[in-house]
């Protein structure tokens, strides 16, 4: 479905946050599917974003071929399992596919790392801490035109 400025303003309430399981699916220069974990994808308030360009090698290969993706969102809140499979509805989609296109690698701002950082900022004192979220030097702006929710039957939550 298209999105419009109403239906964007509700997947960012569902799906702005850091803690949910994201991925983003690319096709390679052989036409074969390729999915990739991204530890962050940060939305903006007007039907886009950005991810770190940071492990993504073989996304980042993909994409010199074909700017087209698909991120899927999926809620991974043990609590909102439990509270939706005990009232047998989900009260916000478990999860959601937005398809879009990815830009060209460029310089993260200053902003950009300021947002990351702050949303990992309690990770800080761990070890791998700086493994993973050491290294925010470049980022990727994503274009979102269409979502699709996830359907799980008669629990689903369609907005």
């Amino acid at each position: 479905m298209k999105i419009t400025e109403d239906k964007w303003k509700e997947i960012v309430k569902y799906y702005g946050g850091f803690k949910k399981i994201s991925m983003i699916g690319s096709v390679n220069s052989a036409g074969q599917p390729n999915v990739t974990p991204v530890g962050a994808i940060v939305l903006k308030e007007d039907s886009s974003g950005y991810y770190f360009d940071i492990f993504t090698k073989e996304l980042a290969n993909n994409l010199e071929q074909n700017k087209n993706i698909c991120v899927l969102f999926a809620e991974t809140s043990g609590l909102f399992w439990f509270r939706s499979l005990f009232a047998n509805q989900c009260k916000k989609p478990p999860g959601i596919k937005l398809i879009g296109s990815a830009g060209n690698k460029r310089k993260a701002t200053e902003e950009e790392i300021k947002v990351l950082t702050s949303k990992t900022k309690s990770l800080k004192l761990l070890k791998g801490h700086d493994t993973i979220f050491g290294n925010l030097s470049y980022v990727r702006d994503i274009e979102f035109t269409d979502y699709f929710t996830l359907n799980i039957g008669k629990m689903s939550f369609d907005f």
